[in-house]
C-alpha cells in the first residue's frame, strides 16, 4: 500500500522548540515527505491555519508558553480530521491519558526516536488520515436524505 499514496501530497508539520530538532527532522525526512516546522505551540497553529493540506501534526511535548498536549489539543478542537503524534523524552502516564483522550493522539513516541520507527509511523498516520478523507467522501457521497430527519 506504500506505493499507492503519494505521501508528498500529504504534508507534515514537526514541532519542537530546538531549532536543530526541526532542521535534523526535515534533513531526514524531506525526500519522503512535505514537511513543514514550527518552533512553539502559537507559529504551529498559524502554520496550520495557512497550510489546510497538512495531514499529520508531530510535536515534542515540553515546549515554553504551550506544551506539545495544549497544542494537540488545540489541532483536536479546530483541525479533528489531522493526525497526531506526541514526541518526548519524558514518560509520564498522565500526560499519556491525556493526550490519547483530549488530543486525539495516533501515537506516543520516545526521544531519541528511531528514524525508521518514526518514518514508519508517519507513512502509517498519513495512511490513516488518507482512508478516512475516502471514508467521508464515500458518506457525504451516499448521504440518504431521510437521515436527516429528527
Amino acid at each position: 500500500m506504500q506505493d499507492s499514496i503519494p505521501f508528498k501530497d500529504y504534508p507534515v508539520l514537526f514541532v519542537d522548540d530546538e531549532e536543530m530538532a526541526g532542521i535534523t527532522f526535515k534533513h531526514l525526512f524531506q525526500e519522503d515527505f512535505t514537511i513543514y516546522t514550527a518552533q512553539n505551540g502559537e507559529e504551529a497553529l498559524q502554520v496550520l491555519e495557512q497550510h489546510s493540506d497538512i495531514a499529520l501534526v508531530a510535536t515534542d511535548q515540553r515546549m515554553p508558553k504551550m506544551c506539545g498536549l495544549d497544542l494537540l489539543i488545540a489541532v483536536a478542537e479546530k483541525y479533528p480530521e489531522k493526525i497526531n503524534i506526541l514526541i518526548t523524552a519524558y514518560s509520564d502516564l498522565s500526560l499519556i491519558v491525556g493526550a490519547l483522550n483530549k488530543g486525539n493522539l495516533f501515537r506516543y513516541i520516545s526521544k531519541p526516536y528511531e528514524e525508521e520507527f518514526l518514518k514508519r509511523t508517519i507513512i502509517q498516520g498519513i495512511e490513516r488520515y488518507h482512508l478516512l478523507a475516502i471514508r467521508d467522501r464515500f458518506y457525504a457521497a451516499n448521504k440518504d436524505p431521510k437521515d436527516n430527519v429528527s
